[in-house]
């Protein structure tokens, strides 16, 4: 007879070792996300969420269209095998559980094991599906926590939405809405030249007047040239027109190859904005005004010292009582900290930097420290674009000179404080950048126009052509859908 021989194996204790396909799992991810027709009322087609981390936190974004009950939706998805997904103390069964999601909640993926877990933070909005997803992807590519948009058509509010989190430090992190502040970086520009034009209609300021040359310059006490410190060649031939055009003659980088706003030079860090003005009159501007156009931070900076000059205001009131022509009533010059910032301010998140709040926001003013809301520029915007609708707090001649394309350029063109014309059939536009800001506006010639801020800046080298195309697309979507 044969020998059968019964091998057994056993763990400690006697108890069977477990093979692999008996660990638990400790598996927690959500892989899918959705909102299908058969389950939720008013969902056309299935619509998914974009899952993504961002800045280390994940998130889950999707939207719905316009009309859907947020207080009842019942999502389906997939995670991980045999974890469970939760929302509070409310487990998930996809395509079967019912859950309120008007506002933002913390989704969690727990494994099989019980041990590991993920958070998402989950945002459901009602609105563009489309649009929508256009900004998400945004948001995704380049690491950029929020992001606030608004449009007019025909100078009528179209659409207009918060995406993300304004503030990912508070608890629960706060969203993002169009109405609250952003810094607009070098979008302030159009500010200062809108008060620059506000002054000349009043007739306390030409566009012809010397801004240095002694006697006759508006600044010519504040930097008096002297004999032992004379301005630099052809400084005394700068008007005001040739600030809001960036034909000053001094180079984006001057000769000594620092720019007096944005650097870190020992000659400037810690410096006032009148310590650096001082140091530039003193320079020898590298072309004869009004010939070649360089684009020159500084330059506003000084229009900036010019306002405050004429009016014996802080170029903030002036700015406030400039805008509140026309409705505007909650745009501010930015502090410095994070601490002092505005209660409806965003957080600003640096990318390639150690802080997005290294910037002396007083030395920075007229050139790129103004804060608003997307609603409230789309306000402003529609009170100077030649439209019939909304009054225009300018005149038409002083429209027409602002503009104006004075100079041609890599940009296409710039007048005063705007870029002039752009391929995708804007009128005028200006972007911005600062570490922990990106923004961009636009003046459609077909009568739309719009507005794209984010509270962080990627140094990825596409990120600026794909803002601007994103606002593009925007636009064009509102064009057909109002």
């Amino acid at each position: 007879m044969p020998i059968v021989i019964l091998a057994v194996s056993c763990g400690k204790d006697g108890k069977d070792t477990p093979t692999p396909e008996d660990t638990p799992s400790s598996a927690c991810t959500l892989n899918s996300f959705q909102f299908a027709p058969s389950s939720n009322p008013g969902v056309v087609t299935t619509t998914s969420a974009v899952i993504a981390t961002i800045r280390e936190k994940k998130f889950i974004l999707i939207t719905v269209p316009e009309g859907v009950n947020t207080t009842s939706l019942v999502p389906t998805f997939i995670a991980s095998s045999k974890s469970k997904v939760r929302i509070g103390s409310t487990e998930l069964v996809s395509g079967q559980t019912s859950v309120n999601l008007t506002d933002p909640v913390d989704l969690t993926v727990t494994a099989e094991d019980g041990t590991h877990h993920t958070k998402y933070y989950l945002m459901v909005r009602s609105g563009k599906v489309d649009i929508d997803k256009k900004v998400y992807q945004i948001m995704v590519d380049y690491d950029i926590p929020g992001i606030g948009i608004a449009t007019t058509k025909g100078e009528k509010l179209a659409y207009h939405a918060g995406y993300g989190v304004s503030n990912m430090d508070a608890n629960p992190m706060t969203p993002t809405r169009s109405d609250m502040l952003f810094r607009l970086a070098s979008m302030s520009k159009a500010q200062t030249a809108l008060c620059i034009m506000t002054l000349c209609e009043e007739g306390k300021l030409s566009l012809d007047d010397y801004v240095f040359a002694p006697n006759t310059g508006i600044l010519a006490d504040m930097y008096p040239a002297t004999a032992e410190v004379p301005h630099g060649n052809h400084v005394d031939e700068i008007k005001i027109r040739h600030l809001l055009t960036h034909m000053s003659g001094w180079k984006y980088a001057t000769t000594d190859g620092v720019d007096p706003i944005f650097t870190g030079d020992s000659r400037f860090y810690g410096k006032s904005l009148k310590d650096r003005v001082a140091y530039m009159v003193k320079t020898s501007t590298s072309s004869v005004p009004g010939t070649s156009f360089s684009y020159y931070n500084l330059g506003f900076c000084v229009l900036g010292q010019v306002i405050e000059k004429v009016t014996g205001e802080t170029y903030e009131t002036f700015l406030r009582s400039v805008v509140a022509k026309a409705g505007v009533h909650d745009m501010w010059v930015a502090k410095n900290t994070q601490a002092e910032r505005r209660s409806n301010e965003c957080v600003y998140y640096p990318q390639g930097s150690s802080t997005a709040y290294g910037n002396d926001m007083a030395v920075v003013g007229a050139c790129g420290a103004v804060i608003a809301s997307p609603v409230e520029l789309m306000k402003l915007l529609c009170a100077e674009d030649y439209g019939d609708v909304v009054p225009d707090i300018l005149t038409k001649e002083s429209l027409d000179k602002m503009y104006t394309n004075y100079t041609s350029n890599t940009y296409g063109g710039y007048g005063f404080g705007w870029r002039i014309e752009h391929s995708f059939n804007w009128a005028s536009y200006h972007g911005g950048n600062l570490s922990g800001t990106a923004t961009i506006w636009a003046r459609g010639k077909n009568g739309v126009n719009g507005v794209l801020l984010c509270n962080s800046r990627s140094q990825k080298d596409n990120f600026d052509t794909d803002l601007y195309v994103c606002l593009k697309e925007i636009m064009e979507s509102v064009n057909l859908y109002y």
